[in-house]
């Protein structure tokens, strides 16, 4: 895969031996812990365009050697030229819900597709200095009302129930939006119907069989060694299940692209880079005990001047992405647990900062959060 060469700068919390993690129950939803301070690099971004345009391509291809892939489809939803502000929260569930669900059914296998997360994002005009979030209030994590840059359709049929929240801006932090913890937790937290389908496919059985002879359970943190060891054996898959996010531009992307780096174990990176798990909390619904903690993880740097190891990982974009150029990125797949593992795993992403550009027109897009099951 070889391209036009870009560099990127995205901005990397700098982790150290006194860094912690706070308490998330004290935290608004959605708010990852406080960071002492984020620091810029620059890494080389290597342009998928060439492999994209080869008539060989194959999606589903790509998913399962690096965790994302690009796929070409039309929308009914953008018929024409649009903007966030088109959109009504009844289309968008009537018409482009159905269409992605499809969509990853015929691209993936999957049997049944639940909708998480629909999230109208807008950038800036110019670029700014990127902050972490605060998160939200209970108020303001409850109430069906949008505000500000950033807008969110309601739940609706096979759709996970609770109306979470994403960011404005362009997120320049590598991040994961899913650990297995974090899907562990999901499937047994975040709805009703979803909990249900994990049941009814043999995931919770599967995860809970795994620990029942141990002093924990399938969701805590503990369980992670044993289920990634355990869940998928002598070449046959555990029952299968995987998120993804699917984000497709409004509008041709000309700033503020969004970069993946493949990493076939999230846990062991060496030299300057640190994995960073950490926990938020989430809205729950009642009947599943309410509010829960889910794992996320960023990508962060042990100082504050990069070193040779600072560019181990491989971060891949396409250039002038376009609003028929739909992107798929794991957040998390079960198939993917275990070393011997034929199938890529969830891979960091995040909007680097590339420079002055021609046009520099915020850029627009709509994402949504699926989990799916085989």
């Amino acid at each position: 895969m070889v391209g036009t060469p870009l560099e990127g700068q995205f901005m990397q919390p700098l982790i150290d031996e006194n860094t912690q993690n706070d308490d998330p129950w004290q935290r608004n939803y959605f708010a990852p812990p406080p960071m002492k301070k984020l620091v810029p690099r620059t890494h080389p971004l290597i342009d998928i365009r060439p492999s994209f345009s080869d008539p060989n391509y194959v999606p589903a291809d790509l998913l399962r050697s690096h965790g994302f892939g690009y796929v070409k489809h039309s929308s009914a939803l953008l018929q024409r030229p649009c903007v966030q502000e088109d959109f009504d929260e009844q289309t968008i569930a009537q018409v482009y819900h159905p269409e992605i669900r499809e969509l990853v059914m015929k691209t993936t296998g999957a049997k049944d597709v639940f909708i998480m997360v629909t999230v109208l994002r807008r950038g800036k005009k110019a670029p700014e200095a990127f902050k972490l979030p605060t998160g939200l209030s209970i108020k303001a994590a409850k109430d069906d009302s949008s505000q500000g840059e950033e807008k969110e359709v309601k739940p609706t049929e096979k759709t996970g129930g609770v109306k979470p929240v994403g960011l404005a801006a362009p997120v320049r932090v590598p991040h994961m939006d899913f650990t297995p913890l974090g899907a562990r937790q999901t499937i047994r937290s975040q709805a009703q119907d979803i909990y249900n389908t994990a049941v009814e496919s043999g995931v919770i059985a599967a995860e809970d069989r795994i620990c029942e002879n141990h002093p924990f359970l399938a969701q805590s943190k503990e369980a992670d060694p044993a289920i990634a060891e355990l869940y998928n054996q002598n070449g046959r898959l555990g029952p299968r299940y995987a998120a993804y996010s699917i984000w497709r531009p409004l509008k041709k992307v000309v700033r503020d692209p969004l970069a993946l780096a493949p990493s076939k174990n999230i846990t062991s990176i060496d030299g300057d880079l640190v994995y960073w798990p950490y926990e938020n909390k989430i809205p729950g619904p009642p009947e599943l005990d309410g509010d829960f903690l889910k794992e996320f993880a960023m990508l962060g740097v042990r100082g504050e001047s990069p070193n040779s190891s600072s560019n181990a990982l491989k971060w891949y974009y396409l250039s002038e992405q376009d609003i028929d150029e739909v992107l798929a990125i794991k957040l998390f797949d079960s198939a993917a647990l275990g070393e011997n593992s034929q199938e890529a795993g969830a891979p960091w992403h995040a909007s680097p900062e590339i420079g002055v550009v021609e046009d520099d027109h915020a850029r627009e897009s709509i994402e949504l959060r699926v989990l799916a099951f085989w």
